[in-house]
């Protein structure tokens, strides 16, 4: 365990991705991806409409709050049927067609971060359980390829987070909750990283320490949450190894 002077011991690091292990345009990533989807599903519905329905979608993942009981990829198809009237199937079939034909399309907006690289080598080799804790809004393959694309090791991370395997998004409470639960280890003994003042820092409703990587911030109209601590990566870097 890891402990800084007058806080829990810290268990496990919770990593956000995008604009913390690496660097990625997400203003042109996810409409690029989205209109490759509509492509493959125009002969059932017009591609802009197709395009709406799914950044909606993702929208309502993160701003509604659902009941736990269904997965976020469960909560997307029933979103997309209800806007569009398009059985699951063709969404599936678009998606393989997908990470089959276009994927590598986007590996171009996706930057290694070094430094990042170098702080999940440590932590991977000191035995520091991690999870990668990015807001799951994509199937498992985006992450993956998106990982890779920075040079991550995927088997660095004893958990990640993808629409098949969660049930809520940041900044919603039970997104850190369920991971809590998920590794068995209390909310207060984990520590989220992240560059999100909102989505990241939510953590902190659950009893999550925090760390605010402010290289790439990202600040939002959304509600404010305190952090912990707070730092560039490289004193993300000196306060894990003085941990």
């Amino acid at each position: 365990m890891l402990r800084k002077e007058g806080s829990e011991p810290i268990e496990v690091i919770l990593f956000d991705l995008d604009g913390t292990l690496l660097r990625v345009q997400m203003e042109h990533f996810i409409p690029r991806y989205v209109e490759r989807l509509a492509a493959y599903c125009a002969p059932h519905v017009k591609p802009r409409r197709f395009s709406r329905a799914m950044l909606d979608a993702i929208r309502q993942l993160i701003t509604e709050e659902g009941d736990g009981r269904n997965s976020n990829e469960e909560r997307l198809f029933a979103l997309l049927k209800k806007q569009l009237g398009i059985a699951e199937t063709l969404v599936l079939e678009s998606l393989a067609h997908y990470a089959a034909h276009h994927l590598d399309e986007l590996q171009h907006l996706v930057h290694p971060i070094p430094l990042a690289q170098q702080i999940v080598k440590d932590c991977h080799r000191r035995d520091i359980p991690m999870v990668l804790a990015t807001n799951p809004v994509f199937p498992r393959f985006m992450i993956e390829a998106r990982m890779a694309w920075a040079e991550l090791d995927l088997h660095w991370f004893r958990h990640l987070t993808s629409y098949e395997n969660s049930r809520y998004c940041k900044p919603q409470a039970g997104y850190f909750a369920e991971i809590a639960a998920l590794l068995k280890v209390p909310p207060g003994r984990c520590l989220m990283v992240g560059n999100d003042s909102s989505h990241d820092l939510a953590a902190t409703a659950v009893g999550m320490q925090t760390f605010l990587v402010d290289t790439w911030l990202v600040e939002r109209n959304e509600k404010k949450w305190p952090c912990h601590y707070r730092g560039d990566h490289r004193v993300l870097q000196q306060f894990l190894g003085q941990l």
